[in-house]
């Protein structure tokens, strides 16, 4: 029986806005509005805000032994929100805080100890003792990729972890090899993918969450690192992902990695990732698509993305897909990616021009047909399609969600968020959403 992590839960508190008939008009009053309460600039404003929310959210989610307290979860904690803490660390600079996240992610939510791998149990909490420990000690991809990604950010940038702890730079190559052994499988067909965790099904069709997906980060792992101590850069490929497969039969993508390592796991599971991104694009199964990004899918043995079709996994655009299109914007930002660039300029951001323009704002959630499954707003939403705009080059638009992701904003005595203080998803995306806007998401 496979244990399914839930998370993402809609916030329970929506702001509404009324909607407009033209984006020009409503980014005008946006911007006026800011101007007139803050007198500043919208860069200077964002500045202001990253630093504000992330030092609240140091306050008010991170304990002082370093574990993010979750309020929506009744003060658990899981390794998606320790992973996301550390990335924000990192990039605002906050190298303290990191440490202080590292180690009690380490002692406490690594696996070496249990189990011999170097993965994070997903789910931290309560127990029926009344003790508090590991509730579930499946594995989530996205969170063990966001971990290693970070910690190799760290360790690139100087930073040195606590005393007695591993360095680093040496628990991310662990890590990242342990996510080829547990995470990742070889389809049929050759192709590679990742699945959601070590919970994966034995055999295709795989239950997958695209918003996992972080070609970025297996680009970067694909390319030598400047330390002699390092294992290859590709890792060791374990037996299960050896071999040629058959092809899918789209050699042009392909070739545009052929600057990667041809022994390197890491760049083909990049190379692969694009392949089934596009056929996703496209559709699932019979139903053509609107290049919507589901947030669970199937995958079978050639490659193929079908619906979900389970109850707790649903096919529409929502609270875990408006993932992907910021981490795609990574690949894009940091190397140049043409197939993430091309996904994200005409496939993905085409739509949300069209929803904007006819009614100046976003659902929160679309069904994959491209219709509203809400009625309210997200600045989680707005946080996804600026990281598209950005990607393909129009700073424009990206200008108009950053503006919507900080009308969200909210400043109460000593606290920054953005919806409500207790919405946990909401402060990480939208912050994350500005970070990359204002330029501080950098690869070194």
């Amino acid at each position: 029986m496979l244990l399914l992590k839930t998370e993402n839960p809609k916030p329970k508190t929506i702001f509404r806005e009324k909607p407009v008939y033209s984006s020009k008009i409503l980014a005008l009053l946006i911007l006026a509005a800011l101007a007139w309460a803050c007198g500043e600039s919208q860069p200077d404003r964002v500045a202001r805000v990253l630093k504000a929310s992330w030092q609240s959210y140091v306050r008010h989610y991170i304990s002082p032994e370093g574990r993010v307290v979750i309020p929506e979860r009744g003060g658990e904690t899981i390794s998606e929100a320790q992973a996301y803490a550390l990335l924000r660390a990192v990039w605002i600079g906050d190298a303290a805080t990191f440490a202080r996240v590292y180690g009690w992610t380490l002692q406490n939510l690594s696996r070496e100890k249990t189990h011999g791998d170097h993965l994070l149990a997903w789910h931290w909490g309560r127990q029926p003792d009344d003790a508090w420990g590991v509730l579930d000690a499946n594995t989530a991809s996205d969170a063990d990729l966001d971990y290693a990604l970070a910690l190799i950010l760290a360790g690139k940038r100087g930073w040195r972890p606590p005393p007695d702890l591993p360095s680093y730079l040496g628990e991310a190559r662990r890590v990242r090899q342990s996510i080829l052994d547990q995470e990742v499988v070889r389809l049929p067909n050759g192709e590679l993918l990742l699945t959601p965790g070590n919970w994966h099904e034995p055999a295709p069709p795989y239950l997958v969450n695209p918003s996992y997906f972080s070609p970025a980060a297996y680009r970067l792992w694909s390319l030598p690192l400047p330390d002699k101590s390092a294992s290859p850069a590709g890792g060791i490929i374990p037996s299960h992902l050896r071999g040629e497969g058959q092809g899918g039969g789209e050699k042009p993508l392909a070739q545009e990695r052929e600057s990667m390592s041809k022994n390197s796991a890491w760049g083909n599971l990049h190379r692969d990732t694009y392949l089934l991104l596009h056929r996703l694009a496209q559709g699932l199964g019979e139903q053509p698509g609107v290049g919507l990004f589901p947030d669970w899918c199937r995958v079978d043995g050639a490659g193929h993305p079908h619906h979900a079709q389970t109850p707790e996994r649903g096919s529409d655009f929502g609270w875990e897909a408006i993932r992907l299109p910021w981490r795609l914007a990574l690949d894009a930002l940091w190397f140049k990616d043409e197939a993430a660039v091309r996904l994200l300029k005409d496939k993905f951001l085409p739509f949300f021009k069209k929803e904007w323009i006819a009614k100046g704002r976003l659902a929160a959630v679309y069904h994959d047909d491209g219709a509203p499954t809400v009625d309210y707003e997200s600045p989680v939403i707005y946080a996804g399609v600026l990281a598209a705009a950005l990607a393909a080059g129009d700073r424009d638009f990206a200008e108009l969600m950053a503006g919507k992701i900080l009308s969200f904003y909210r400043q109460e005595g000593d606290q920054a968020y953005f919806v409500t203080p207790e919405n946990y998803y909401a402060q990480n995306w939208a912050w994350l959403g500005l970070a990359l806007y204002h330029g501080v998401v950098k690869i070194f």
